[in-house]
């Protein structure tokens, strides 16, 4: 409730002018709630439990004769298409206009490679190289599946956005084997 409550606040208000206040009053739970499951406002429109659910149950279970790359990129997607898709647009449009929004998605990210790392690195021995590696892989992917949804954002949040991360991750995977 209080990110349907919060999102509404941001598309009649704008991000920037709604406090968390405001939305606690909207929602009917007092500020100190609020915190309680969102440590910034920020994290309203970023930080949701279901995805990272999705992303983490798709990385703990790996396919057959699937690539490290292929494992990343559907732990990705997966996380990625767990959200609620009209909260899920609101959040990008939010996103694509509002700096803070784009500084915490970022930390966010970096924390959330260092879980992927930790995948691609389960059961075997985490040597320089091996580390290197799965930075490389996951950073790479991340990257890719980014430019894949700011492919989705430009053509207007029109559609879903895996065709567009899947474009990108065909020529990710082209580049690997040149």
């Amino acid at each position: 409730m209080i990110i349907d409550v919060a999102l509404q606040l941001f598309e009649e208000k704008g991000f920037e002018a709604v406090s968390v206040d405001e939305i606690a009053a909207a929602a009917e739970v007092s500020p100190r709630t609020f915190y309680r499951y969102f440590p910034a406002k920020e994290d309203v429109l970023v930080v949701d439990p279901d995805v990272e659910a999705a992303m983490r149950a798709a990385l703990a279970e790996r396919h057959p004769n699937e690539t490290d790359v292929d494992l990343v990129a559907r732990a990705m997607i997966t996380g990625l298409t767990a959200r609620h898709p009209d909260r899920a647009r609101c959040g990008y449009h939010l996103l694509k206009t509002t700096p803070a929004l784009q500084a915490r998605i970022h930390q966010l990210v970096w924390r959330d490679q260092e879980h992927v790392v930790d995948a691609l690195l389960t059961g075997m021995p985490r040597t320089p190289e091996a580390e290197l590696r799965a930075r490389v892989i996951t950073h790479a992917v991340t990257d890719t599946i980014r430019v894949g949804v700011a492919a989705w954002i430009q053509s207007g949040l029109r559609g879903s956005v895996v065709p567009h991360c899947e474009q990108a991750l065909t020529f990710l995977r082209e580049a690997f084997t040149y």
